[in-house]
C-alpha cells in the first residue's frame, strides 16, 4: 500500500520546483503570551536540497517599532494575519516568503514523542538555573523578590544525548545559561540540531514504512499546526519535500553581533 502511495506522489502529483517556509514557534495556550514568538527559522525547500536559517528574534524592525519576535502577535491583533510577519521577514532577509507554518510548544513536544527519542549531540555542558515554569509567569512567589518559583535549573552534559519531547524542547527553549550557551547564536544553533535529528528519525524505516504511525503524525500535523497551506498544495509540496530529504541538508544562523564575522549590528 505505502509503495502505491509513494508512486502516486511522485509520479502523478504537479511538480514543484522551489518554496520557502517560515517557521514559528509561539508558547501558545497555558503560557504568558502565547502568540508571542519564541523561534523563528526560514527554510528554502528545492530538487536540490534543504536550507534553513535560524533568525534572532530580538532583531529591530524599524516599520513596526518592535522586535520581529512582536510580528506575528501585531498581525493577529489588526487583523493583517500573517502578512506583518512575511513582510518583516522579507526585509530582512531579502527572500519572499511562500508559507507560513506556526507550531507551539505543545506540539513540538508531540512531534518529538511521535517519532520517538532524538540523538542529539550536546557540545558543551551548560546550566541554565532560570528555565521558566509554564503557568508561572506572573506567580508573586510568596513575596520573594527574585521570584525563584518561576523557575527551575536545568542542565545538559556534553555529549549525545537522547531527548524526548519535554526535553528537545528544553534545550532548544533555553536562554539564560552562562558563558556562549547563553546567547541567541548558541539557541539558534541548538535548534537546527533538533531539526537535523528530527528529520533522520523521519526518514527511518520505522516512521516511513509504518502505515499507522504516518496516520499518527498526520493527526498531529492536523490539529496542532497553523499553516496558510492550502489543501490542493499538500500533495505537490509532500512530493518536494521527498525529494530534498534525499538531497543535503543545509542549516545556517544568522549571527548575532556578539562575534566578530556576526551579520548584525547593533545600532548602539
Amino acid at each position: 500500500f505505502l509503495t502505491s502511495v509513494f508512486i502516486s506522489v511522485y509520479y502523478f502529483t504537479p511538480n514543484i520546483q522551489k518554496t520557502s517556509f517560515l517557521i514559528l514557534g509561539i508558547s501558545g495556550p497555558g503560557h504568558d503570551s502565547p502568540t508571542l514568538t519564541d523561534t523563528m527559522i526560514f527554510s528554502s525547500v528545492s530538487t536540490k536540497g534543504l536550507t534553513t536559517i535560524s533568525v534572532p528574534r530580538d532583531i529591530w524592525y524599524q516599520p513596526a517599532q518592535a522586535k520581529i519576535n512582536t510580528l506575528y502577535y501585531y498581525g493577529q491583533k489588526n487583523g493583517s494575519n500573517m502578512d506583518l510577519v512575511k513582510q518583516g521577514m522579507f526585509d530582512i532577509l531579502g527572500q519572499a516568503i511562500d508559507h507560513l507554518v506556526i507550531v507551539d510548544f505543545n506540539t513540538f513536544q508531540k512531534v518529538i514523542d511521535w517519532v520517538g527519542e532524538i540523538d542529539v549531540y550536546v557540545e558543551q555542558d551548560f546550566f541554565d538555573l532560570k528555565y521558566p515554569l509554564a503557568g508561572k509567569e506572573n506567580d508573586l512567589c510568596g513575596g520573594d523578590k527574585e521570584y525563584k518559583c518561576r523557575y527551575e535549573s536545568i542542565r545538559f552534559e556534553k555529549g549525545w544525548q537522547l531527548m524526548n519531547g519535554e526535553t528537545a524542547l528544553k534545550f532548544v527553549r533555553s536562554r539564560n545559561a552562562e558563558g556562549d550557551e547563553g546567547t541567541d547564536t548558541a539557541r539558534s544553533k541548538r535548534q537546527e540540531k533538533v531539526i537535523t535529528a528530527l528529520k533522520s528519525k523521519i526518514l527511518s524505516p520505522k516512521i516511513l514504512l509504518n502505515f499507522q504511525k504516518l496516520q499518527e503524525g498526520l493527526q498531529i500535523v492536523q490539529t496542532g499546526i497553523k499553516t496558510d497551506i492550502k489543501r490542493e498544495e499538500i500533495l505537490p509540496l509532500v512530493k518536494l519535500f521527498l525529494i530534498a530529504f534525499q538531497q543535503e541538508m543545509k542549516n545556517y544562523v544568522l549571527d548575532g553581533w556578539e562575534t566578530e564575522t556576526g551579520l548584525l549590528v547593533h545600532p548602539q
